[in-house]
């Protein structure tokens, strides 16, 4: 199972809950039938756009109450929905967990998040050395090599400050 959204608050009182999409564009999270929240086949009855989010209608959450109980949990499905990549192309989740290290050979530390900004990705590294996190614009002057089998990410040892 791949998480591709987490559901937020309710909103109002009828069963609707703030969805925070991770796909790409975030709309593309309406384009998977098969969702799953807490292991269970959960179906979206309506959405609709809500400022840079959306709201959802699920199946069986009918009031406030029980759209409380679906606060915070992850929206999944199983990866085979994924549709296929180009080359050099991967999932944000693939490269959660992989060692990040620069041209000079030094561990920097491992991927824990990626996120997207106005103007690029960046990878969240979990450092070796220090308890603060790196984060590195994932663009080609800086990633030199995405190495899965490896589970290594190479980064240019100029572009870390």
């Amino acid at each position: 199972m791949i998480v591709i959204g987490r559901l937020g608050d309710a909103f109002g009182v009828r069963g609707w809950l703030h969805l925070y999409s991770y796909a790409h564009p975030p709309e593309n999270i309406f384009h998977y039938a098969n969702w799953q929240v807490n292991h269970r086949p959960t179906m979206i009855e309506a959405h609709r756009p809500h400022g840079n989010h959306f709201v959802v209608k699920l199946r069986n959450c009918d009031d406030r109450d029980q759209a409380l109980l679906l606060k915070h949990q992850d929206i999944q499905i199983d990866r085979t929905e994924l549709p296929a990549l180009s080359e050099g192309e991967y999932y944000w989740s693939d490269l959660i967990g992989l060692r990040v290290i620069d041209t000079n050979g030094k561990l920097l530390g491992v991927v824990d998040h990626l996120f997207s900004t106005g103007s690029n990705d960046v990878i969240a590294v979990h450092q070796t050395e220090s308890s603060k996190p790196l984060y590195l614009p994932y663009l080609k002057q800086v990633i030199q090599k995405i190495d899965l089998r490896e589970q290594i990410i190479l980064v240019d040892a100029e572009a870390v400050v």
